[in-house]
């Protein structure tokens, strides 16, 4: 296989894998066993307004759900609490922001996990060019805690700045900020997004270093030696 194909093969694995695992981590969360757990902690905030614990599970199950799904905004816009729409018109609309959003970054997820598999096939199909494969795994794995480290980081150290950025970039407008008195607001409060985020960043990180420690083990012993000598270099 030419040098040049080798690479480009090696960079779509390497950009693969942090959208790989961005997308499983974020999956990880959109369930009601995370839910459970989260609402479970006993520094979670009650809804000041007055759902109780089975309520709160209820909405928020339905809301990941339609989200999760892909289904109508029916499944949201039917739910009431009290005879009363459980949603008013802006959260609606959001949530149908946020749902395509989330189809689109699955959609992401499954064609970098298309194009990562096809171009580990491609490395891996020759004796030649295992170890560009094997190096690609360690460094899509490298570059996905680099990311953490970095956005998480980021978050961690300035959460305000963090979750505004975040939202300004997916969203248009204000249309992402709520009343405390709002429904998005009661089942999903700050500190929920502050979890979510470590959350993230954990999976994002496990995942990191088993892609690096696979691709690591993976490369010839000798080439593994020569990687941690001072000033080594070792070309594809």
């Amino acid at each position: 296989m030419p040098t040049s194909a080798s690479r480009l093969l090696r960079a779509l694995i390497v950009i693969a894998i942090p959208i790989i695992l961005v997308v499983i981590s974020v999956r990880l969360l959109v369930t009601d066993e995370y839910l459970i757990y989260e609402y479970g902690k006993p520094d979670f905030p009650p809804d000041p307004f007055g759902f109780n614990d089975g309520e709160r599970l209820l909405y928020a199950s339905r809301n990941f759900a339609y989200v999760r799904t892909g289904g109508p905004i029916t499944m949201l816009s039917d739910d009431s609490h009290d005879g009363s729409p459980l949603y008013n018109a802006r959260e609606l609309k959001h949530m149908q922001d946020v749902q395509a959003v989330w189809l689109g970054t699955r959609t992401a997820g499954w064609l970098a996990t298309v194009v990562g598999a096809v171009a580990a096939l491609g490395l891996g199909w020759r004796p030649e060019t295992r170890r560009a494969l094997a190096d690609a795994l360690r460094l899509g794995g490298l570059t996905a805690i680099g990311f953490v480290v970095v956005i998480g980081g980021l978050a961690v150290v300035a959460w305000n700045f963090w979750f505004v950025a975040f939202h300004k970039i997916f969203f248009e407008g204000n249309s992402w900020l709520f009343e405390y008195s709002d429904t998005l607001i009661r089942l999903f409060p700050e500190k929920f997004w502050f979890d979510a985020a470590l959350a993230i960043s954990f999976f994002m990180l496990a995942g990191g270093a088993i892609f690096t420690a696979i691709g690591w083990l993976a490369m010839p012993r000798a080439v593994r030696g020569a990687a941690t000598s001072p000033g080594a270099h070792q070309p594809i």
